[in-house]
Order: C-alpha cells, then sequence, then structure tokens
C-alpha cells in the first residue's frame, strides 16, 4: 500500500485541528454517532474478519473475542457518556459558601451553560500489535471524549492497514478522524508534529521514542508497552483446569499479545505432572500436528518469526533444560509450533526480552517467597498472573509487587471487563484506558470557581485585602473559619463510621414509620402520636 506523502501529514493534521476549533466534534449527539458507527462496523463487517485471517490467521473463535471487547466498551460507553461527562461538586468552604465550585471535565458536555469542551484537537492514536482491538479500542475512549483522531496503523499487519485505510474514511466522520499509513518515516514525521495526546501500543524501544519525541512539544502520551508477564503455579492448583488456561492464553493469537503469560514459574512439588498437563492441553487445542489445525494462528510476518526460532535455538542449547513438546517451524509460513521448555534459568535466553510468541518457558521455584524476588528483579510487568487456592499465598504475591493488572486463576479475562482500567507501570507502560479510565485520559480536568459579585460575596472577600487581611483579630478571624486543624483519631472514625450509622438510623425511621402507618389508626394514628409527643414534650 502506498505510504501518505509527507506534505500530506502535515495538512491532515493541520486540518484536524480546523474542524475541532469549529466545535462539531463537542456534542454529544456526534460522539453517540461516531461510537454508534464503531460499533455497527466491528460487529457486522466481514472485511474486519477476512483481514485478521490474512494478517494472523486468526480462527473465528480468537476473531469473535477481539472483537466482542471493542464492540462491548463502544456500547459501554454510549451508556455512560451523559453520566461521565457531568462536573462533579468540590468541597467549599466559608469563602465559597454561595458560589459555583466544581471540576470540569473538559473534553465532555457540561449541561450547566449548555456547551462544550475538549482536550484533543488532535489526538494521535498508533498500533503495533493486536491489529483490530487495540487500534478501536483507544479510539472508543477518543471519541468519547469528542476527539479529533489521528490513527496511525501498523504497516506489518498489511490486510488490517489496508482495512482501515478504506473503511476508516466510509464509515467515520472524515473531517474529524484521519488514516496516516507508512513506515518510519511516516512515523517520525508524525511525531515531529503537535498533538495534544498520543496513544502509543508497542515495544518499549519504541516507546521511549515516541516518548522523547512528544517531551519535545509537552505532549502527553499514554503508552502500553507490555513486557515479561510472569504466571505463578501453586502446589495446591486443579492441575488440568490450571494447565488448559494458561495453554489458552498463551497461545492465543499465538502468543502475539501483550499481557501474554510470558514465564511460568511452577512450585517444585508439581512440575513435572504440570508440564504432562500443559502438553495434553496443547494437543487437544490443535491436534498433535497443529501446523494444520484451523484454531491455530501464525506470527505476523518473517522477521519476527526469525526472531522467535533464533531465541528458541539458543535456550535448547542450554544443557540444563529440555525440549517437552513443540519447536517445530516454518520461516516461509510464518509457523511456530506451541512449544514448551523445562528447566528454565532466570539467565537463559527465554527470559532476556519479552517472548511475544508461542514459547513457554518454565522455571521451578521453592515457594512463592521465590517466585516474588524473580518478578521483583525484573522491570515491572504489564500483567501479574498467580495460579493458587490459597488466599493467603495469591495475597502474599499482590502485595509485595507492582504490574499494571493482576489476575488470580486466569489469564487475559480482564481486557473483556469494559469498566476496568488498563494499562502498565513503569517499564511496561503508562496511564490506562477501557471504560471511564478511557474517557479520562483524553479528557482534562479543569477546576472552576464562579464567584458572586454581591455585598456578601465582597465583605468576605474583602478579609483578603490588604492591610486588613495582616491586622492580628483579622488573621485569627479568618484562620478560624478556613484554616484546617489536623484531624484527631476520634474525628477520623466519625468520618468514616457516622454515613453508615446515619443510614442505618435512617433505615430504622422508615422501618418505625411503617410499623406505625400498619396499626388499625393508620397515617392518622401516627400523626395523633407524633401530635402526643410534642405536646408532652413542650
Amino acid at each position: 500500500m502506498p505510504s501518505t506523502p509527507l506534505a500530506d501529514i502535515d495538512s491532515t493534521v493541520a486540518y484536524l485541528r480546523r474542524t475541532f476549533e469549529t466545535n462539531k466534534t463537542k456534542s454529544l449527539a456526534w460522539r453517540i454517532d461516531q461510537l454508534s458507527r464503531l460499533h455497527n462496523f466491528l460487529d457486522t463487517n466481514e472485511a474486519v474478519k477476512e483481514a485478521l485471517r490474512k494478517d494472523l490467521n486468526k480462527s473465528d473463535g480468537e476473531i469473535a473475542a477481539e472483537l466482542t471487547g471493542v464492540i462491548n466498551e463502544a456500547a459501554t460507553a454510549i451508556e455512560k457518556l451523559h453520566e461521565w461527562t457531568k462536573p462533579y461538586k468540590n468541597e467549599k468552604s466559608i469563602a465559597t459558601l454561595t458560589d459555583r465550585v466544581e471540576t470540569q471535565l473538559l473534553g465532555t458536555f457540561n449541561p450547566r451553560d449548555n456547551n462544550t469542551h475538549n482536550l484533543c484537537s488532535p489526538c494521535w492514536i498508533v498500533v503495533m500489535d493486536e491489529p483490530v482491538q487495540l487500534m478501536f479500542g483507544p479510539m472508543v475512549a477518543a471519541l468519547a471524549a469528542g476527539c479529533c483522531i489521528v490513527l496511525k496503523p501498523s504497516e506489518v499487519a498489511s490486510a488490517t492497514e489496508a482495512l482501515i485505510m478504506e473503511w476508516v474514511p466510509k464509515t467515520f466522520d472524515t473531517s474529524a478522524i484521519r488514516v496516516v499509513v507508512g513506515g518510519v518515516a511516516e512515523t517520525t514525521r508524525l511525531l515531529e508534529l503537535k498533538f495534544d495526546q498520543i496513544f502509543y501500543t508497542g515495544s518499549g524501544n519504541v516507546g521511549k521514542i515516541v516518548m522523547a519525541a512528544a517531551a519535545k512539544q509537552l505532549t502527553p502520551v499514554v503508552l502500553e508497552l507490555g513486557g515479561k508477564s510472569p504466571v505463578y503455579i501453586h502446589h495446591d492448583v486443579n492441575i488440568a483446569v490450571a494447565a488448559k488456561r494458561l495453554c489458552w492464553a498463551k497461545t492465543m493469537n499465538c502468543g502475539q499479545v501483550c499481557i501474554a503469560p510470558d514465564y511460568v514459574m511452577v512450585h517444585k512439588q508439581i512440575v513435572r505432572p504440570f508440564i504432562e498437563a500443559m502438553k495434553l492441553a496443547l494437543k487437544e487445542f490443535y491436534t498433535s500436528n497443529p501446523k494444520t489445525s484451523p484454531e491455530y494462528a501464525r506470527i505476523i510476518n518473517k522477521g519476527h518469526t526469525q526472531r522467535l526460532i533464533n531465541v528458541l535455538m539458543r535456550q535448547i542449547k542450554e544443557k540444563h533444560c529440555k525440549l517437552e513438546i513443540g519447536g517445530e517451524n516454518s520461516l516461509d509460513e510464518r509457523f511456530i509450533a506451541p512449544t514448551i521448555v523445562s528447566g528454565v534459568k532466570v539467565t537463559d535466553p527465554l527470559m532476556e526480552d519479552e517472548i511475544f510468541g508461542p514459547l513457554i518457558g518454565v522455571i521451578e521455584v521453592d515457594n512463592e517467597d521465590e517466585a516474588i524476588r524473580i518478578i521483583k528483579s525484573r522491570d515491572r510487568p504489564l500483567a501479574l498472573y498467580v495460579s493458587t487456592q490459597d488466599k493467603r499465598v495469591a495475597n502474599k504475591i499482590l502485595d509485595n509487587t507492582l504490574s499494571g493488572v493482576a489476575l488470580v486463576n486466569d489469564y487475559a479475562i480482564n481486557m473483556i471487563v469494559s469498566d476496568m482500567p488498563f494499562g502498565g507501570v513503569g517499564a511496561s507502560g503508562m496511564g490506562a484506558y477501557h471504560g471511564h479510565a478511557g474517557f479520562r485520559t483524553f479528557t482534562h480536568e479543569r477546576g472552576l470557581v464562579w464567584r458572586q459579585m454581591d455585598a456578601m460575596s465582597e465583605a468576605s472577600h474583602s478579609l483578603l485585602y490588604p492591610p486588613l487581611a495582616s491586622k492580628p483579630r483579622v488573621l485569627k478571624f479568618v484562620r478560624a473559619l478556613m484554616q484546617k486543624k489536623l484531624p484527631t483519631y476520634w474525628g477520623l472514625v466519625l468520618n468514616r463510621y457516622l454515613p453508615a450509622l446515619w443510614k442505618y438510623f435512617v433505615y430504622w425511621l422508615v422501618f418505625q414509620f411503617g410499623k406505625w402507618v400498619g396499626t388499625e389508626n393508620g397515617i392518622e394514628g401516627v400523626l395523633a402520636k407524633v401530635a402526643l409527643m410534642f405536646a408532652k414534650s413542650s
């Protein structure tokens, strides 16, 4: 596919900025319309499925899983948009008691003044791995926030790139949403331009380039970078279930998922039975010949296939490890069989970089403490997986590690929870999206104080004017009214429990009122009782 001319990239960004200035993208009606188009496009267009089959040989099941997450996000955004866009109130003081004090979400509709505000004019979304889900997922958030958008699909997934180039102009408002295609030169030119937000999904090395370029423009970035997501398998698991779930997640899209399990630490008591269970699961999923299985995907291109073959060849040369299953490969067909290697050590080739393929390295560990030490010795992962029936073991690992997301007894299921924030930490990325978190990523929270100019407001404000503000009595008075005291222990207790106690008191009061109304005298009897109580008290 021909690349976008560099001169057109400049004019595209300038055009989107002019569109933004017309306020076209600010109305909720426009946002909901574009989100509805995205929902229907992914739900009904067979060209999307065909592109994923061409690029990755994806099965119907994997295609459905990839599309359903984005479709649900679009539906959630449409449902929640009115709620998300409401300003929220801030705590008032004596000085602002009669004033409007709130936080506005720029990028949102403000029902109070019948106007709208946006942060991104435009933003730029670029994706390098899951070509549909990770392109259109962030787009949901940007549309919900009313942004103008530049999409840069990965040139590596050529069929999906062609799909986006053809169908985005047919489906969406081209005055606000444009596509740029190409390679390094086009990406470099985009990075030289001014954006209000950049969203990048891909490798850490490219993420550093994106962030460095954005820093020159002081442009905020969201980076979804992946990394080596660890797995710990405790000795108390249901071995068959745990093995199936792990193999499913590791071989989904042939292991080319940013949150795919990367290395597997298995408690020494169950290493052998767990490996055998994984071998059975892989044969059950893809038969004894996965090359002919319609369920098994392919590596995105020959370059990545060769990289994985090189890593595997280096690993199996290590005398302390064993090739348990798999290893078959074909560079021309971009095929690498699901592969398990046991006896892996933390210094081995499989532990050097993110695998991003169907290679499973098994590390034997003494207990969860050793697993924690290994996890903490490496960069913070995008995902952390723990399989155990013991809540204490799971909580121990969760409390002593840090990751973008964490799952216990399953893998990658968080991606179908449409309102759960998803994002990395440290080397695995920064920022988050999905649901409300995605909307807020493309939105700016602006504090607003709108004061009155009447006599009462000016009387309070006059206490801040010199020289009156420096007089001892005025200082004492202002401090007494406005300066908060250090919270006491009992004050914190009351703040924590009083709302709940008040709620239960209201419930009790309603219950008592119901009992009174239920008497034979009815509501008249209740009113008579109340009148009698007041009479006695007086």
